[in-house]
């Protein structure tokens, strides 16, 4: 039964995946002068609709299985993205898609068999620590998320997004690193940690291209290399802030504090 759960968790992040890139994409058209964005506009409706069903699908069949907080986390943040999308809240909807997105991606890690088996203990032995950088680091991204929803909406400029690039892109270098250095075996920790490595690298390179594309466009015009640039890079934000949230979990999951004492029947390995 909870294969079946992971399936559908693992479908239904996908499905959020698919609706966030359709919301980018119209947000990128609505701005191109005199596009025509009709299509686009029921294309991400739809999609939208869709997700938030399946989403409610899910955090019912999480509560009834077992993960009762994790499930009343995608029932509320489903709603509020919904609530915020029909009241035509496009910042507040587009931070809150990205939320539903990392639920998604963490329902699929807790149903997961690898979940089922159990934690492969370590010690957390770095400085700063893996836990505390793991509390830091979606937190961080979260408010990359943010900056990024409000230049995308003209609520806020440019400079502060770039900022927040430079500020996470160290975080996530720092927190990959140390994983990577200190548990170069423990798939649970270096699979997530190359992951979210990977993505970020893409992200920051698509922000670049999307600057420059914006900036060789001629005035007052919005080609579709910006346009493309743009969406890309909304949707690879929101892989980001998922990939962090999933790396998070494993390191709070399995690395211990140094002074903790692993719980009778654990074991404590250096992986």
């Amino acid at each position: 039964m909870k294969s079946w759960l992971f399936r559908y968790a693992v479908f239904v992040a996908l499905c959020v995946f698919v609706a966030i890139i359709c919301g980018a994409w119209e947000t990128s058209v609505r701005g191109a002068p005199g596009a025509a964005d009709t299509t686009v506009n029921g294309l991400h409706f739809a999609a939208g609709i869709g997700a938030a069903v399946l989403m409610l699908g899910l955090s019912i069949w999480m509560a009834v299985a077992g993960f009762r907080a994790l499930g009343g986390l995608a029932l509320i943040l489903t709603v509020m993205d919904y609530v915020c999308g029909m009241t035509l809240a496009p910042v507040s909807h587009a931070i809150c898609a990205q939320l539903v997105l990392a639920v998604a991606a963490a329902s699929a890690v807790c149903t997961s068999s690898d979940w089922r088996r159990g934690p492969e203990l370590v010690y957390d032995a770095g400085w700063p620590s893996l836990r505390s950088l793991a509390v830091i680091t979606p937190v961080l991204v979260l408010a990359q998320v943010i900056l990024g929803a409000a230049f995308r909406h003209k609520v806020a400029g440019l400079t502060w997004h770039i900022v927040g690039a430079m500020v996470v892109s160290l975080s996530v270098l720092l927190l990959g690193m140390f994983v990577m250095q200190q548990f170069p075996k423990h798939s649970a920790l270096r699979l997530p940690a190359i992951a979210l490595l990977t993505i970020v690298v893409v992200q920051v390179l698509l922000g670049i291209a999307a600057i420059t594309a914006e900036m060789m466009a001629p005035d007052n015009t919005t080609p579709n290399s910006v346009m493309l640039t743009t969406a890309a890079h909304v949707a690879v934000g929101s892989l980001t802030l998922a990939a962090s949230v999933v790396l998070s979990i494993q390191i709070r999951r399995n690395v211990l504090k140094p002074v903790e004492e692993p719980e009778q029947g654990q074991t404590v390995g250096q992986a």
